[in-house]
């Protein structure tokens, strides 16, 4: 009985570990198909200001993170399928910190892309949305930027960030940056086949008008679009930490369970060895002491039979004789 509950802790100690693994894999795959999702990628730009002076944007962090940790799971996951066939408290101790730690750190990341969205997420700040695209859009210095506003004003149709007035007063109007009789930029109409890098509208010029027609204009602005699809990457993420939260979690009560079923093993086995060894000590006590003297006790003390047999002559009565036998 003792033996089929440690086997049953192994087997939920290696299913939760296999389980782990295979959320590790995951991870790893999910921030190389992240890496590899060029446009994705270039989109979050605008969920940083240009003035964070970050060199790559933000999903390029969060790809890199997730490969390492997908990466970290996958070894630690090894790590506990091969302490599960240890007996010691060294390796499950070490495993224990481990996935510990990366519990902590999903749940640190949790509550920080929650509660600091203007670092991790976009700026709700209208003024601030407003005033990053008249600053920096069309600079020479800020390709990238541009690139990522007219990627968002093709995918979300939309224009400007809250309406396609804010090029009005913006540097790519009065500095001339862009063709000139353009009110707003080519990637804010509508086109036969989407390309934010080489836009070509339906209408050119009925999408310049001043007033906007939706047929040839995206008429909405990019920011509550642009909030709408950060909130969708930020449910997916939060699943994510969750679901992987929930498996380390059982991965950890598995472990202190693999723990407490090896400890009292081990004090079974302790007990059964000293009760085995008292026993034993009390059944050789007698021998032991035998073994003591030099002899058997028989040659002492048993003699042969005919030393007491009534036939053997008195030897008071016959001084010739008197070991002769009647």
């Amino acid at each position: 009985m003792r033996f089929n509950k440690m086997g049953s802790a192994k087997v939920l100690y290696g299913c939760f570990n296999t389980i782990f693994f295979a959320c590790g894999f995951f991870e790893v795959v999910c921030g190389f198909l992240l890496l590899c999702d060029t446009q994705r990628v270039l989109l979050s730009r605008l969920l940083a200001s240009p003035e964070a002076g970050l060199d790559q944007p933000p999903f390029y962090f969060l790809a890199l993170a997730l490969l390492a940790a997908g990466l970290l799971m996958c070894a630690t996951a090894a790590l506990g399928c091969w302490a599960t066939y240890l007996p010691g408290y060294f390796i499950l101790t070490f495993y224990f910190l481990v996935v510990l730690s990366l519990l902590m750190c999903e749940c640190a990341g949790g509550v920080l892309a929650s509660i600091w969205p203007r670092c991790l997420g976009l700026q709700n700040a209208h003024g601030g949305a407003v005033g990053a695209l008249q600053t920096y859009y069309a600079l020479p210095d800020y390709e990238y930027f541009t690139a990522a506003v007219d990627l968002a004003q093709t995918e979300l149709e939309c224009c400007g960030m809250t309406s396609s007035r804010n090029y009005d007063m913006s540097a790519w109007q009065l500095r001339r940056l862009g063709p000139r009789g353009l009110s707003v930029p080519l990637s804010c109409c509508v086109q036969s086949h989407r390309s934010y890098l080489n836009p070509v509208p339906r209408n050119t010029t009925r999408c310049q008008e001043v007033t906007a027609d939706p047929k040839f204009r995206h008429v909405p602005g990019c920011l509550d679009r642009l909030d709408e699809w950060y909130q969708q990457q930020y449910l997916i993420f939060m699943l994510g930490l969750f679901v992987t939260a929930v498996f380390k979690l059982g991965i950890l009560l598995s472990t202190v369970f693999s723990c407490i079923r090896l400890k009292r093993r081990r004090q079974e086995i302790r007990s059964f060895v000293m009760k085995s060894i008292d026993n034993n000590t009390n059944e050789n006590i007698y021998e032991s002491k035998m073994a003591m003297h030099d002899e058997p006790i028989t040659a002492k003390y048993i003699q042969p039979n005919n030393f007491y047999s009534p036939r053997v002559r008195n030897p008071r009565i016959f001084h010739s004789k008197p070991n002769e036998m009647v």
